[in-house]
Formats: C-alpha cells, structure tokens, sequence
C-alpha cells in the first residue's frame, strides 16, 4: 500500500502543514518544519509554526493493513532542534484512520522501534524557592531527581482504540504489551455511530511514557445519518490532538528539544532508589497542538470543523476563543455538535468555554463568517477566570493553545442542522432499565497519603460491622453500605457482565478538601451518559483506616455541561463528588478495563479489569461461582435493549 510522507503545502489557499500519500514509505524528516539545527532559544514564539495536520489513512475492507512504530525526529517548534519521538509510521500525532460503520479491517502493528526511550523522566518537587514558575512548569530538569529505571526502558507497546467496539484480544490489554520486531495484530468492529475515537500505546506501568513519545493518533467513524447533515468536511474538518509538553534544556538554559517528563513528588530530598515514591500528576508549561507547539492555522472566512481529544497526562483544558484585537472571549464563537461518542441531538452554542480532562473530546464548529480579517486564538483558562487573567503558577504560564488567522474573503455563514442525530436521546434516571447492573468505585489515597487509589466496592448488609473498607453512603434516602473487594490491578476481578446489557455505574471521590483532585474515568467497552451528579460531604471517611465513620452524604444535583451532556467513554470525577453515568455494554467480550484516564494514574495502580461474556455464558458462570450478588447478575436483562 501507498506510504506516507508530508510536505508543507497550500490546500484551498489554507497555510498548514499537510501529509500527502506517497509511493514510498519514508518516514518525515525535521525538514518539514524547518528551523535551527542546535538549541538557540530559551524561549518559545507563540503562533509562529503552522499547524501539522496528519496524513488520513484508509484501511482496506479486506487483508491486514501494516501500522510501523518507528523512531523519527521531528521540529516541535522552529526555535528548537528537532526532537527524538516514537511514532506511528512516522507522523506525530500518527495518521488518521478513517472507518465506515460497519465496515470491519485488520491492523497489524508492527513494533520496530529500537534503543531506549526518547523521553527523560525525572522526579521534581511540587514547590519550589523563591518567586516565579513553579518546578514542573519550568523548562529544563535541573534540580530534578533521575529516574535510572526509566533511563533504560526499551520499546514495550500495545495499541488500544479508546472507545473503539472489539474484542479483548483485539483491545490492547495493558499486560499484552510486545517488543521490538513483534507485531499485534488487532480487528476493528467499527459497529458504532459516526464519532471520533484515538488510538494510544497502554502499555502496563509505561502508557504515560509511550504517549509522551509520541504515540497517539486519531480515528474517525464515518455513517450514512453524518453524512446527510452536510457539516464542514475534507480541508475544512480538522483534528486538534492537544497536549502539554515540557523539554530539557542544554547547560546555558536553551531548549534542546528533548520531551522532558517531570512526575511531581511530594516531602523533602531525593526519593530511595528503586522505590516509586508518593507522587502527584504531571504537568507542563508548553502546549502542542497536532505536535506543534502553540501553532497557527490560516482559514478561510467560513465553517470549519474541529475535532480536538486532550491527549495530555493531567493537565484540563477549558478552552476559549478570544479576539486578539480586544483581548476578549468571543461568546458563541464554538458551537458543540458531538461528544466523546458521537452527535448530539441538536448542536448547542457554547457561551464561553468548553472543558477537556484527559481523554475527552468535542467535536466544534467555529464559523469564521463572522470574522473576516481577524485573528483569533483558542487559549486555556482555568473555572472562575477569564481569558486575561493572571494565571496562578500551578497552570500553565502561557495561556495560549493555537491561533487562528481568517482570511479578509468572507463566505457566506454555514446552517447547521438544526437536527444532528436523530437516534440522539439525553437520558433520564428513569430511563435507565430497573434491572441495569449497579455498579460502585471509589477514589480514594491511601492511608499513607500517597498515590490515589481505586476502591472496587460491593454493596453488603447495612447491618455489616464498620471496619477497614467498608463505607457507607446516604443515597435516595437510603443508607448503602458498601465493602472494599479490590484496590490494585493485580487484585482478584471481581467485576463480571453481560455484553449488550444495561449497567450503572456510581464514580464516589472522597477525601481531604485540601486535595482538589479529580480523575477522568474511562469503561472500555461501554458508552454511556451522565445521570446524576452531585457534590459529596467526605467528612465522614476516616482516610487513614480506610472506612467511614458517619456515612457519606450527598447535595443538590449539580449542572452537568454541554460538552458532558451526550454520549461519553470518559467522565470527569471531581474531588469530593459522586457521578452516576449509565448505558449498554458492547456486544464484543472478553477481560477488558476501566481507569483513570490521567496516564500516571493507571500506570501507578489506578486501573481495574472486568469481564465481559455472552449473557449466557455470564448466567452458567455466576452459577458455577455460586456468586450471583457478587457477580452483579441480575435476572432478566433484556440483551435487545438499544442505546
């Protein structure tokens, strides 16, 4: 098959930088983007690259479609030499698969990396002395602590399609990882409504690793109901794979264009060698957008498209569109037509900004019409502020994400349709099938106060005695007592399901107020939407015994927003809250997972497997286990129930 290479050309009288198929089969070179050669800059412009959009890839219906990892360089940004990245065949982020539902392919990805990690992980403290930009938002790892574990990892990959529908051989388990000059081969279902899923490494303890290498890619679904609607398509539908970065710099404090990954510690001195002390998630003061960092994009004075995924380890972004001229947000300037898993019912106008945890995607049109010879930027913000504000030190010092400059030539204003999916239905509580398995996970720190953890709970008797592990919350006017069956991976799987039924899941986090952490959740294998949430009083949980000593309670209903408010993979758990989200299970089956989508979280113990079988098959086991309750198992669970 045709291979790919990239070269910076004009489309429609757009400025970007495109991929092109071509006959041969080279990897890019640094000489797409060019620039210097040798670290100048301490520094970096904002908005003087051009975006980098990815090459579109079409597997073929029948045979297996090759996918290289290969080690390429590539210019991250013009002032910095180019840097060692691991890719998929050679593009970072790697090619765009494009799928019609229905339409099944094989991948074989083929690992071909070699030598050791690009990356350079180092711990860093949280603060710092003196004024100025926190550790790990500050360019550089001086005054960092090595991490010789990482110095010599080798190339250990597994390809997962987050959101994609296939069996769990074919998911890319994260205890299936394979080394250089194997291949996985993997089969794609494609049994979905059109959306925008990605495909990432998850590779057991190194996924947040491998991902700061550079392997990550998007995928699109196509369908006939999307293709009716008429939206901005070909030149003027584009990906924003959007995530933080940091690099190192060379001994006069010039960047060297090498990804630094600085996992941010806690306590005083340097962490015992060949422990994994407690550590807090990484962030980073640089951001890319399709692998270039805080680039421009030229547009035409018409609608445009954009699918954006926030592929960062941790970092939220709450993206804005403002004017450059008046330093103001432009209301309405985004208008919301899909989430994580494909078309809303009907678009909506976001007013302000539109939120991306870890995982999480939007699927915009922004109608430059409205804004001939403008420039515009899409920039970050943090709730309760606005663009313009003094940004506290724990977010990013440069607010900006990417800029958009719209040519002076105006096109008449796109009409969306005022209908986008008419299979679309927001659910309710009370949609949600009576005999929907319930499910309970808790987040939670350890009685150490180190990494967090994921609590795997099982609703028991009320009158159970209170000891380490059990928590009991006030929900619907009812006391539910729940015991603690698992909190590590490697733990007993104690969740099982039947493919093509209703579940419902409660997502608890508890804990000190001090610690406003949150966790982006992500069920393989299941779409579903938010049900409820609802601010939670922790005050209750005894953290250090691990139980509660009052039982938890909850408050008013809480708005759920736009970009939350259609089908989703991926749900944010704020601190101290509870989520309930519910839908139907995949038809595929197989041990598959769930997590926490913050990449140094499921690599450090925040990840949890479950089972999923043929109804059937699910009913003889739960008989065989004699374990109905625990099992989840419930009578009469109707398997041709549609989403």
């Amino acid at each position: 098959m045709a291979g790919l290479t990239t070269a910076a050309v004009a489309v429609a009288g757009v400025g970007i930088l495109r991929s092109n198929d071509s006959d041969d089969d080279k990897v890019l070179a640094a000489s797409t983007l060019p620039g210097v050669t040798e670290p100048t800059h301490s520094t970096l412009a904002p908005f003087k690259d051009p975006l980098r959009i990815p090459p579109t890839l079409r597997p073929g219906s029948k045979g297996i479609t090759e996918i290289d990892l290969v080690e390429t360089r590539l210019r991250l940004h013009s002032q910095m030499p180019a840097t060692r990245l691991w890719t998929y065949k050679g593009h970072f982020p790697g090619p765009t698969i494009e799928a019609r539902r229905g339409e099944t392919f094989r991948i074989a990805w083929n690992n071909r990396l070699s030598g050791t990690t690009p990356v350079k992980a180092v711990w860093v403290h949280g603060e710092g002395p003196g004024p100025g930009l926190l550790p790990y938002n500050r360019p550089g790892t001086q005054g960092s602590y090595p991490r010789p574990e990482i110095d010599k990892l080798t190339a250990w990959t597994t390809v997962h399609l987050h959101g994609g529908h296939q069996n769990a051989l074919n998911d890319g388990a994260a205890e299936y990882g394979i080394g250089p000059g194997s291949t996985q081969l993997a089969e794609y279902a494609n049994d979905q409504a059109a959306t925008h899923l990605f495909y990432h490494d998850h590779a057991m303890a190194v996924t947040a690793l491998n991902v700061a290498a550079g392997l990550i890619g998007n995928y699109i679904v196509r369908d006939k109901e999307e293709s009716r609607l008429d939206l901005p398509s070909g030149d003027y539908e584009i990906p924003l794979t959007i995530q933080d970065v940091n690099f190192d710099t060379d001994a006069k404090g010039r960047l060297n264009g090498q990804v630094a990954f600085k996992r941010i510690i806690g306590g005083p001195g340097a962490p015992e060698p060949g422990t994994l002390p407690p550590a807090l998630s990484t962030l980073a003061p640089f951001t890319m957008v399709n692998g270039v960092v805080w680039p421009h994009l030229d547009v035409e004075a018409r609608a445009y498209r954009f699918r954006a995924v926030n592929t960062s380890d941790s970092r939220i972004y709450r993206l804005v569109v403002v004017d450059e001229e008046t330093g103001k947000a432009v209301p309405g300037a985004m208008k919301l037509i899909g989430t994580d898993m494909g078309l809303l019912g009907k678009p909506q106008t976001i007013e302000e900004a539109i939120s991306l945890s870890p995982a999480e995607r939007a699927d915009i049109v922004i109608d430059f019409a409205a804004f001939p010879g403008k420039r515009l930027k899409l920039v970050n913000t943090i709730p309760g502020q606005r663009p313009g504000a003094a940004l506290p030190d724990f977010a990013i010092p440069f607010a900006e994400v990417m800029q958009f400059r719209v040519g002076k030539k105006r096109h008449s204003p796109t009409h969306i349709p005022a209908t986008l999916s008419s299979s679309f239905r927001k659910l309710k509580a009370s949609d949600v099938p009576s005999n929907a398995t319930e499910r309970f996970v808790m987040t939670a720190f350890d009685r150490t106060g180190g990494m967090p953890q994921l609590w795997e709970m099982q609703e028991v008797a009320s009158d159970t005695p209170s000891k380490d592990g059990i928590v009991q919350i006030e929900m619907a006017g009812r006391t539910r007592t729940l015991r603690r069956t698992a909190a590590m991976f490697e733990d007993t799987t104690t969740f099982f399901a039947a493919a093509g039924t209703w579940e419902k899941w409660h997502f608890i986090s508890a804990g000190p107020a001090e610690l406003p952490i949150y966790h982006p959740m992500h069920i393989h294998l299941m779409n579903f939407q938010v049900i409820d949430r609802r601010a939670v009083d922790g005050s209750g949980l005894d953290v250090s015994a691990g139980r509660t000593k009052k039982p938890l309670t909850l408050g008013a209903p809480m708005p759920v927003a736009p970009e939350e408010s259609g089908w989703k993979d991926t749900i944010t758990v704020t601190a101290n809250s509870l989520v309930t989200v519910a839908g139907r299970l995949a038809d595929q089956t197989g041990k598959v997972m769930y997590h926490c989508h913050i990449l140094s979280h499921e690599d450090e113990g925040m990840m949890r497997p479950f089972v999923i079988m043929p109804p059937a098959i699910h009913e003889i086991h739960a008989m065989t286990m004699g374990m109905n309750g625990a099992m989840g198992h419930k009578k009469g669970m109707d398997p041709d129930m549609k989403m």
